[in-house]
């Protein structure tokens, strides 16, 4: 009897965790809307902990690679071309870019529950900003979005 009791709480434990995360989907776009070029859609999303990301390139040069993540986090890196997914599992803010267009300003922001290292992630934005050379605005408009 309390193996069974303990299989189902078990059973009842997992269930519950993959009931209440939820996936979202950012697009890695060669080209997005009103003419912008080389844009992940969104480019700040704010999800829960334990929430999947599925990122989706256009084409085969585009990935996602964090470069700023909360102490402890996992950092990240998507292969080329591949849709992939990635689950979050600590709060905080998480930077990330496509690899062959970081310089054109291919770059987002996921928050994850609480931005424990919002401070952490604009030093890191400072220190990457001068490499940038088309739309660094992008990243200042992300980062003005967490709360």
């Amino acid at each position: 009897m309390k193996i069974f009791q303990s299989v189902l709480f078990l059973m009842f434990s997992l269930m519950t965790t993959s009931a209440f995360t939820a996936e979202y989907t950012v697009q890695l776009l060669t080209s997005g809307e009103n003419g912008a070029m080389m844009i992940m859609n969104p480019g700040y999303i704010k999800i829960n902990k334990g929430d999947v990301i599925k990122f989706v390139p256009s084409d085969s040069s585009h990935n996602a690679q964090s470069f700023s993540i909360p102490n402890g986090a996992k950092a990240f890196v998507t292969p080329m071309g591949k849709e992939t997914q990635v689950r979050f599992e600590q709060d905080g803010v998480y930077l990330y870019k496509c690899l062959p267009h970081t310089v054109m300003g291919m770059l987002g922001v996921v928050q994850v529950g609480e931005a424990i290292n919002i401070e952490q992630s604009r030093s890191d934005w400072l220190a990457v900003k001068p490499t940038i050379a088309m739309n660094k605005e992008r990243m200042d408009q992300y980062l003005s979005e967490v709360k």
